[in-house]
């Protein structure tokens, strides 16, 4: 009922307000240039969440700005924002596309029914969709689907959020995966137990390599 809420007055702000920036609520851009330029730290890590190959994220979370505008993205309905971020996506993997040479599909982190009813979308599914068209790769959204309702992990300790995701996804179409590189897309990565499970399940299903895309860590 809250993320309806503030859904629902999502929607009703940016009617009233437009052009208003996500990062510091100054009128013109919905994100600002000079927003964008203070978000990016740390873009590149080595792999550290498990049954990840690599593991790519644009900046971290406990950045002001970018944390505002991903809340405003994820809860408020802001949804224009994910051409502003999977431009940064495509700017961020674009040095190391030689490592996905051959054949690459993109996929999203699912959500369930509910959650997506209720925020009228489902964020990583905007992302991973406009990367897909701004890179040429391929999408597929009959893929990955969420095979059991979970507890929000923003409620969650580290050690429940394991619990939480486990066997909350599956895989649907396998053949479509089957030795194939994955470049899985979320919003934001915390302790890394979706993104795990969600790549433990797709290498089960025959994928030949996970890489995980996330805006903030």
């Amino acid at each position: 009922m809250i993320t309806l809420i503030h859904t629902t007055l999502g929607k009703v702000l940016s009617l009233i307000f437009p052009d208003r920036c996500a990062g510091c609520d100054k009128n013109g851009d919905i994100f600002c240039k000079e927003c964008v330029n203070k978000t990016r730290k740390n873009p590149r890590s080595k792999a550290s969440v498990l049954f990840l190959d690599r593991l790519y994220h644009w900046g971290i979370y406990e950045n002001e700005i970018l944390s505002r505008a991903l809340r405003r993205f994820k809860y408020y309905g802001a949804s224009g924002l994910s051409d502003i971020f999977s431009d940064l996506l495509v700017k961020l993997i674009e040095p190391d596309m030689r490592f996905f040479a051959g054949k690459v599909i993109v996929l999203a982190i699912p959500a369930s029914i509910a959650r997506k009813k209720s925020r009228g979308y489902n964020q990583a599914e905007l992302l991973a969709e406009k990367f897909s068209k701004k890179t040429s790769l391929e999408y597929f959204a009959d893929v990955l689907i969420k095979s059991k309702n979970t507890t929000s992990q923003t409620s969650l300790a580290g050690r429940e959020r394991l619990f939480n995701q486990k066997d909350s996804f599956a895989v649907l179409n396998p053949e479509k995966i089957k030795n194939k590189k994955i470049i899985l897309v979320d919003d934001i990565l915390t302790t890394g137990a979706t993104l795990s499970e969600a790549a433990r399940v797709l290498k089960e299903a025959g994928a030949l390599e996970v890489t995980g895309l996330v805006v903030a860590k």
